[in-house]
């Protein structure tokens, strides 16, 4: 499971990467070339995809465990996720603050990565609008992400 988990936090990391807003330098480079605690950040994303999903009723299976599922029909993923997008990035982003915060993150009006300080720090209903849509554009996202890990979504 770690080899998948690893494949999907390259993918989500190479996927943040394309994405038009600032971006800290020593992020804005490849995987393998971040630093150990931000690969991990891009791994803990990677772990809470079936989490998030389980909101909703689908999960991540391997092809193995598929057979004893019913998959969801591909084309009826996406519009099924964007009909629940609000509730999926709300669970992104609760679950992106307690990974940082069973780190030592707090909030603060500035960040501040030396003290561990973070202005997104708090509940998806603060959120500026570009930082809500980040979080949809993740749970978005989760379709391709499991199917690059050579996962993939079914009905729980």
């Amino acid at each position: 499971m770690s080899e998948i988990i690893e494949k999907l936090a390259e993918w989500i990391h190479e996927e943040w990467r394309k994405g038009d807003y600032p971006k800290k330098p020593q992020l804005d480079v490849p995987y393998s070339e971040l630093a150990p605690i931000d690969k991990d950040a891009n791994r803990a994303a990677g772990r809470r995809i079936a989490d998030v999903l389980a909101l909703v009723g689908l999960g991540v299976s391997t092809p193995e465990d598929t057979k004893s599922r019913e998959r969801a029909a591909d084309s009826a993923i996406p519009p099924y996720i964007e009909a629940h997008v609000e509730r999926l990035a709300e669970a992104e982003h609760e679950g992106w603050m307690a990974h940082r915060a069973k780190n030592g993150w707090v909030y603060g009006p500035t960040r501040d990565d030396d003290r561990k300080l973070h202005p997104l720090m708090v509940p998806y209903s603060q959120l500026p609008e570009d930082e809500k849509e980040k979080d949809r554009k993740a749970v978005r996202n989760y379709p391709k992400q499991v199917e690059a890990a050579g996962l993939a979504i079914v009905w729980l």
